[in-house]
């Protein structure tokens, strides 16, 4: 998610700090993963996140929830492997049915499905 907050403007939004030239992607790539700095995950402290995982199985709940709090907004749910597997995320595939049109994109993040 950092990446795709960064290109398009909201992470320098939210951190000025880290501007949209050389010298700012350079200070982002010190600070990710590192202590005190961006977490390697999504997490509250990135733009756009609601959900910083954990544990397995909530993140499709979490991004229906999204979708039903606001029907117009396009939302994007990576689905991880060990994930896909869980009585929760099962249970969320049933979701769609009380959405009058879908505005949810799932992608399964799977290295059975990789090239």
């Amino acid at each position: 998610m950092f990446a795709q907050t960064y290109l398009e403007g909201s992470f320098t939004e939210r951190y000025p700090d880290i501007s949209k030239d050389e010298e700012g992607i350079g200070k982002l790539f010190k600070q990710f993963s590192f202590p005190g700095g961006f977490p390697s995950h999504a997490a509250p402290e990135t733009p756009g996140s609601i959900h910083e995982g954990g544990e397995l199985g909530y993140s499709l709940s979490h991004a229906f929830g999204a979708v039903f709090d606001k029907p117009d907004l396009i939302v994007a749910c990576v689905v991880g492997d060990g994930e896909a597997e869980t009585g929760p995320l099962a249970t969320s595939w049933h979701s769609n049915k009380f959405l009058s049109k879908s505005n949810l994109v799932t992608c399964r993040n799977s290295p059975k499905f990789s090239s």
